[in-house]
């Protein structure tokens, strides 16, 4: 077979392989269009660059991004100080046995615990007083004139005890003539008016009873108390009462204790108001502004209330006070006295805290939203700023303090840069993920 031949058939066998590779395929159908991811992170290839977060339209709206424009105006500046608080003079009372005597508690109720709150009268300690040996034997003129008393209170007290039987009588008496009047009334035989006169003798007997009785009774304790008989009844117990509202601070005896007059039994703390001494370092006095407020904050700058960890909107005022001028000259300091309230006794004396304090000095620093400032876990601030719609980029700055709602910044976005104020944490969770 010669070469064309050879030639022809091969082109054909080619032409039959490409038209049955051609009737075997099936036409293949477009790709569905995909829909735009949220959020998307553009980490730029330098490293000095950050993070730039693209967000869709629905995206901001579902995280609720607000921005406010960062301002830029001067600030008087402030300086965190740490003070003690501690227990305003006179408010610390101890309460000593006016005689000697031996402790009992007070009614039913066990002596009060170191820590109890009480208010102003309430019991704490009962004291029965021990008389001394030459008061427990009277001399021949006191013996004499006892007697006499003694006689003169024993016939008053029979004549009592006649009043008492006659007035007893007569309740019986009376009381019978009003059941009569009343009977007869019901079986229309008598009166409303004899029913009304006697209830009124009744009423009278009643009264006359009474006044009787008590009067026995007074009458029978003096006697008793002549005779010694019955010292407890009299009421010579002593109840030792809280003087003022607050902490029992100690309590230095305890139920049988037989102490001697003058000896110290508790103590009551008034810590309702309480004030904190700051240590000023002498140098910097004149740079504080005088007689002004300051707040009571944690000693790392935060604010706090009530003596807690708890964050709070607005941190605790402490008002500057006039009170003895005390300094320490080992570490040339100065004190300086605030008074705070402390109703809900939060603040405890000797408790740590911080107080900041107005300086004369003012600065220029950039004022932005506290929520805006974020921490991350080496403890740098950040905040996201807008660059251009649905597209943030975080930003490092540095905080010189919080003032509110407000942070003070002393590194950061110019003024009018469009910080976010609300999403923020929304926007660093997408950036770095859910934390685990």
């Amino acid at each position: 077979m010669c070469k064309k031949s050879i030639a022809r058939i091969c082109l054909q066998l080619s032409i039959l392989v490409e038209l049955g590779t051609c009737i075997g395929c099936k036409p293949q159908s477009a790709a569905a269009p995909k829909s735009p991811a949220p959020a998307k992170v553009e980490m730029v290839p330098h490293e000095s660059d950050l993070a730039t977060i693209t967000l869709t339209k629905e995206a901001e709206t579902r995280l609720g991004i607000v921005t406010v424009a960062a301002e830029l105006r001067r600030v008087q500046q402030h300086r965190t100080f740490g003070g003690e608080v501690i227990v305003p003079s006179g408010r610390s009372i101890m309460v000593s046995a006016p005689v000697s005597g031996i402790v009992s508690q007070s009614g039913s109720t066990k002596l009060m615990a170191p820590g109890s709150r009480v208010k102003a009268g309430d019991a704490v300690l009962e004291l029965a007083p021990i008389l001394s040996p030459e008061r427990d034997v009277p001399t021949p003129a006191e013996q004499v004139q006892m007697a006499g008393a003694k006689a003169t209170l024993v016939a008053a007290q029979v004549t009592a005890l006649g009043d008492v039987q006659r007035g007893r009588a007569e309740t019986t008496a009376t009381k019978i003539t009003l059941d009569r009047a009343k009977k007869l009334l019901v079986d229309r035989a008598g009166s409303q008016r004899a029913v009304d006169d006697a209830q009124a003798l009744a009423n009278v007997a009643s009264t006359v009873l009474t006044a009787a009785e008590d009067r026995y009774a007074q009458l029978s304790k003096l006697i008793a108390s002549l005779d010694g008989t019955s010292r407890g009844e009299l009421g010579t117990e002593l109840t030792l009462k809280a003087p003022v509202d607050g902490v029992i601070r100690s309590l230095n005896i305890s139920t049988g204790q037989q102490v001697v007059a003058g000896a110290a039994l508790f103590e009551v703390l008034d810590t309702s108001t309480v004030w904190v001494r700051v240590p000023v370092f002498v140098d910097l006095l004149n740079s504080i502004q005088p007689n002004a407020y300051g707040k009571i904050v944690s000693l790392d700058g935060k604010k706090v209330s009530g003596g807690t960890t708890r964050i709070e909107a607005e941190p605790e005022q402490a008002m500057p006070i006039d009170a003895p001028p005390t300094a320490d000259a080992a570490s040339s300091s100065a004190d300086l006295y605030f008074e705070i309230p402390n109703t809900s006794y939060h603040f405890r004396p000797g408790q740590r805290v911080g107080v900041k304090l107005p300086m004369n000095s003012e600065i220029e620093a950039t004022i932005v939203p506290a929520a805006s400032v974020l921490y991350d876990i080496h403890g740098g601030t950040w905040v996201y700023t807008l660059k251009e719609p649905q597209r943030f980029v975080r930003k490092r700055v540095m905080v010189l303090w919080f003032d509110g709602s407000q942070a003070v910044l002393q590194k950061g976005p110019s003024g009018g840069t469009m910080v976010v104020s609300d999403g923020a944490a929304e926007l660093f969770g997408t950036e770095f993920g859910p934390g685990k």
